[in-house]
């Protein structure tokens, strides 16, 4: 569970897309990306992992108040995992009245909001500006603002006007490179993002398999 929420959080604070924003009382269009999601109240991300090709299968991770959710789609079907009040909600959209239920991760305390705040404030202060620039990818001319973590690591933020499109990282110690393509976000989030399904509960037959997705980072 905590890997996951690690990886929602991580998703957020270092990256996030498609959206317009005033950058002139900010040197870099990013340091305006990560005030506005500092002081977002809620928000959703729609990415493409680097790993796949592009659009044939996305995440989508939500964040609202103490509120999560996570929508995968593997190219054949959606599964949603929603987060709420400590318990852990697990079904299909298409089949919203069977669900899997986890409790007891330790959440029910969380503040979201102070992690986000923690997290984005670890990453600026870790990164830094190189450059800008244009640069073709994919025959796409983007503007680029590129920044390095001081050692190994290089981050380039690829815009379309204001609207960051492509996160590329790159590794020199392990020579990994990684793209991230975002699709949409949204800093008004419905609730019914975060509805607890209600109908035939599954956990007794699913549950152990449930939580041991949960406990390895694979939802």
């Amino acid at each position: 569970m905590k890997k996951t929420i690690c990886v929602i959080l991580a998703v957020i604070m270092s990256c996030t897309v498609l959206f317009s924003f005033n950058v002139s009382a900010y040197s870099t269009k990013t340091d305006a990306l990560f005030d506005k999601i500092n002081n977002a109240s809620e928000i959703s991300v729609k990415f493409t992992p680097s790993s796949t090709t592009q659009g044939s299968l996305y995440s989508t991770y939500a964040i609202k108040g103490n509120k999560m959710a996570y929508d995968f789609y593997n190219g054949f079907i959606d599964m949603r995992v929603v987060f709420v009040d400590g318990t852990a909600y697990g079904y299909l959209p298409i089949f919203p009245f069977m669900y899997v239920k986890v409790d007891g991760f330790g959440l029910e305390n969380m503040n979201v909001k102070s992690m986000i705040r923690a997290g984005l404030g670890l990453t600026k202060g870790i990164t830094h500006f190189e450059e800008s620039y244009n640069e073709t990818l994919n025959g796409v001319n983007y503007y680029v603002e590129q920044f390095n973590d001081g050692a190994t690591v290089k981050l380039k933020y690829y815009y379309l006007g204001d609207d960051l499109k492509v996160l590329n990282v790159k590794d020199y110690s392990t020579n990994s490179v990684q793209n991230t393509y975002f699709d949409s976000i949204s800093f008004s989030v419905p609730d019914s993002m975060f509805t607890v399904p209600t109908g035939l509960d599954l956990t007794p037959y699913l549950g152990t398999l449930f939580t041991s997705l949960i406990s390895s980072g694979l939802i």
